[in-house]
C-alpha cells in the first residue's frame, strides 16, 4: 500500500512538472544570450515558478538535486546549451538560495564560455552569466550582499582580467556597447538621475543614476565604458547590504580602484581596433583621500586591497611629477601597520616597490612588462598625448633598472634595443594612420 502510494505521488509530481513545462517552453525557443523577460522580484513571481514552487512542496526539493546531476552530466558531454535550460530550471526551483544563483552565474560565465574557441561565442556566455545575476538573482535577494559582490567580480575578474585568452575582445565589445548606451562614458552624466530617457536605458541594464552619481563624486568621475566603474558600481549597491565580517562589496570596491589608478582612462577606436588605456591620477587622490576615513584598515579583508591601491598610487603619482600627493599618499602608508615603508623617502619607497615587484616577477615576466610599458607609452605620445606617454616610459626605465639589478636576471637586450621593440610593437597595434607618429623612446 505504502509502496503504491509513493508511486501515484510521484506520477502526481511528473505530471505538475510537465504542466510547469508548458510555461517554460517558450523559453527555450529564447536564443541564449538573450535576457529574460521575466524578473523574479520577491513580489512578482512567475506564475510558472509559483506553481512549480506551490504545487510540488517537498518534492521541489529532489527534482532541483535531480536537475544538478543531469545537468552535470550533461556539461561533461558538451551539451551546453541543454545545461542553459536547465539552469533556469534549477534557478526558479530554488529562487530564494544566493548559492544557487552565484554558481549558476559562474558556471555559464567561466566553464561554459570556455568550451568555445570563438571570442564573440565566449562573450555571450559571459554575458548569460552577468544577466542571470544581475535580472533575475539580485532582484529575487535583493539584500543579499553577496550576489552583488559576485557580480561586480564579474566584472572585475572576468571581463576586465588578465587571464582569458579573449580579454581584449571582452574588454572592447563591453566599451562598444556601453558607447552605445551612454556616448563616451561621461557625456550624459547629467541625466544619469534627471533624463527619463537616460533612466530608462541605463535601468534595463541595472543600473541606477543615483548610485552611479555617487560613485562618481566619491571616486571619478568615472568612465561607465569599463568594467572595474561597474565592478566598483555592484560593490557599492551591496555594501548597504554587507553584515560584520563580510566586506567582500568593500574589498571590491578598492581592488576596482586600484586597477583604475593605472587603467581608469580609455581611448577607444572601435574603427582602428584601437583600445588603449592610462592612469587616473586624480581616482588616485581622491581614494587616498577617503581610505582612511572608510576604515579600510580595520579588518585584513579590505586592508590589504587598500595597502596596495596606496602603493600602485603612490607609483604612479610619483612617474607623473606629482610629488607632493604621492608624499602625502606615503604619509597614509606609513601609518598603515606592517607596510614596510618605514623612514624611507619618497623615492627610496618608489625603488623599492618597484625592485620588490621585479623580484616577485621574475626576470622574463620583468621584460615583458618593461616593454609592455614602454609600447604603451610610445603609442599615448603618437596618438598626441607626450605627458602620457613621458610618465609610462618613467615607470618602465625604474622597472629597467631593478631589473638588471637582479643577480640572475639573465641576457636581456639592451635598453636602446628594449627601445626599438617596444617601437615596431606599437606600429603594430596602432591604426596605420598614426604609425608614422611612433618615435623612440630614450
Amino acid at each position: 500500500m505504502r509502496n503504491t502510494w509513493v508511486l501515484a505521488s510521484l506520477l502526481m509530481a511528473g505530471l505538475l512538472c510537465l504542466g510547469a513545462a508548458g510555461w517554460l517552453a517558450g523559453r527555450v525557443e529564447r536564443p541564449v544570450d538573450q535576457p529574460s523577460p521575466v524578473s523574479v522580484s520577491p513580489s512578482d513571481v512567475p506564475p510558472g515558478v509559483r506553481f512549480v514552487m506551490v504545487a510540488l512542496g517537498g518534492f521541489r526539493g529532489l527534482l532541483a538535486d535531480a536537475l544538478w546531476v543531469r545537468a552535470s552530466r550533461l556539461q561533461d558531454e558538451g551539451r551546453v546549451f541543454e545545461v542553459a535550460e536547465l539552469t533556469e530550471w534549477i534557478t526558479r526551483l530554488d529562487p530564494r538560495s544566493p548559492e544557487v544563483w552565484a554558481y549558476h552565474a559562474w558556471n555559464l560565465a567561466y566553464n561554459l564560455a570556455s568550451l568555445f574557441p570563438d571570442p564573440a561565442d565566449r562573450w555571450r556566455w559571459v554575458k548569460n552569466g552577468i544577466r542571470l545575476l544581475r535580472d533575475e538573482g539580485i532582484p529575487a535577494n535583493p539584500r543579499d550582499s553577496r550576489l552583488y559582490g559576485e557580480l561586480g567580480w564579474l566584472y572585475a575578474d572576468k571581463v576586465a582580467g588578465r587571464w582569458d585568452p579573449a580579454q581584449v575582445y571582452y574588454r572592447a565589445s563591453f566599451a562598444d556597447e556601453m558607447t552605445v548606451l551612454m556616448g563616451d562614458g561621461k557625456r550624459e552624466r547629467a541625466g544619469f538621475q534627471n533624463d527619463p530617457e537616460t533612466i530608462a536605458r541605463l535601468k534595463a541594464v541595472g543600473l541606477q543614476g543615483e548610485v552611479m552619481a555617487q560613485a562618481d563624486e566619491a571616486y571619478g568621475p568615472l568612465d561607465w565604458r569599463l568594467p572595474e566603474s561597474h565592478a566598483l558600481y555592484w560593490g557599492l549597491r551591496g555594501r548597504a547590504f554587507q553584515k560584520s565580517g563580510s566586506l567582500w562589496c568593500d574589498r571590491l570596491v578598492w581592488v576596482s580602484l586600484t586597477e583604475m589608478v593605472r587603467g581608469g582612462s580609455l581611448y577607444f577606436d572601435p574603427a582602428g581596433k584601437l583600445y588603449l588605456r592610462g592612469p587616473r591620477l586624480d581616482i588616485a587622490v581622491k581614494g587616498m583621500r577617503r581610505c582612511e576615513r572608510d576604515g579600510i584598515f580595520a579588518t585584513p579583508l579590505t586592508g590589504l586591497p587598500g595597502e596596495n591601491f596606496l602603493r600602485e598610487s603612490i607609483l604612479w603619482l610619483y612617474v607623473f611629477g606629482r610629488t607632493a600627493e604621492a608624499d602625502e599618499t606615503l604619509a597614509v602608508l606609513r601609518r598603515v601597520p606592517d607596510s614596510g615603508v618605514g623612514s624611507r623617502n619618497l623615492e627610496e619607497a618608489v625603488r623599492q616597490e618597484v625592485a620588490l615587484r621585479v623580484k616577485a616577477a621574475g626576470p622574463e615576466a620583468g621584460r615583458e612588462l618593461v616593454e609592455g610599458l614602454l609600447t604603451s607609452g610610445l603609442m599615448w605620445k603618437a596618438l598626441a598625448y607626450p605627458d602620457v606617454g613621458v610618465g609610462f616610459e618613467s615607470l618602465a626605465k625604474l622597472h629597467w633598472d631593478a631589473l638588471v639589478s637582479l643577480p640572475d636576471h639573465g641576457d636581456f637586450p639592451a635598453w636602446p634595443e628594449m627601445c626599438r621593440r617596444a617601437q615596431e610593437q606599437a606600429k603594430k597595434e596602432l591604426p596605420e594612420s598614426r604609425r608614422a607618429a611612433v618615435r623612440g623612446a630614450p
